[in-house]
């Protein structure tokens, strides 16, 4: 019973990363987007979800410029 609500959890919360990497996505300024152009960044979210999702948030988008 406990494994079943770690695992249920643990998917949740993937979801929940994913969904959010992908909505980050489709906000993001074009202009800020790294490497690849952002429909390809998409298929690639869309494609490998979990570790599209890491790329995208580790190396897919420029900082925010600051003031």
């Amino acid at each position: 019973m406990l494994m079943t609500t770690v695992a249920f959890g643990l998917v949740a919360l993937l979801i929940v990363f994913v969904v959010a990497a992908l909505l980050d996505c489709v906000r993001t300024p074009a202009e800020r987007v790294r490497y690849v152009p952002k429909w390809l960044w998409l298929l690639f979210l869309l494609h490998t979800p979990v570790f599209g999702a890491l790329v995208w948030n580790y190396a897919g988008k420029r900082p925010e410029p600051t003031a």
